[in-house]
């Protein structure tokens, strides 16, 4: 009996074993991501009823940029993109303000003499602002300093404006304005 026994506990023992102990198998999986570059531009502002005296005009308070970016490689560039809908053929020079009815939304053939001049901030360790004349094609008036710092939000980024008006620019009748519609956009290069 003692011999049952013994090979009732030998067998218990070995059953206790195999469920304390069970057989497992391990894999991994690696997993690595990158997000996507992302940019927003929202332009704050504008300028209306611009009081322009002979000489250099300038407004440094009336636009701010707002940026927001992942990506510290970030440009915000400018264009006049000659309000394609309602721009006269007789705007052939992209960058100058262009004779305006208020009244019927038409553009007219007279235009400023001198293009639009625009320019960015500096800011110390996350952005760069360069000063461009106006044409059609994209031009960098702020750039990410291509630093970890300059990933993130900016707020109230200024944006200064430059018209010149010489003496044979012709003053405008009643209802009528000197208009440029200028395109901000951002990108991640």
């Amino acid at each position: 009996m003692q011999k049952n026994v013994l090979i009732l506990a030998v067998i218990l023992i070995i059953a206790f074993a195999a469920m304390a102990a069970p057989v497992m198998a391990a894999q991994s999986a690696t997993i690595t991501a990158n997000p996507a570059k992302t940019i927003t531009v929202t332009v704050n502002g504008g300028i209306t009823n611009w009081a322009l005296a002979q000489g250099l005009n300038t407004d440094a308070t009336s636009v701010t940029l707002d940026v927001a970016s992942n990506s510290p490689n970030w440009v915000v560039s400018v264009k006049d993109a000659l309000d394609p809908d309602s721009v006269p053929t007789a705007k052939p020079d992209a960058g100058q303000m262009v004779d305006y009815n208020t009244a019927t939304s038409v553009y007219g053939t007279l235009k400023l003499g001198s293009s639009l001049v625009i320019g960015g901030a500096t800011s110390a360790t996350q952005y760069t602002g360069a000063t461009v004349t106006l044409t059609g094609s994209d031009q960098a008036i702020v750039t990410g300093a291509n630093a970890s710092t300059a990933a993130g939000t900016f707020t109230g980024t200024p944006v200064t404006i430059k018209q010149t008006v010489a003496i044979t620019d012709s003053v405008l009748p009643t209802n009528h304005v000197y208009r440029i519609i200028v395109t901000m956009t951002g990108t991640t290069p």
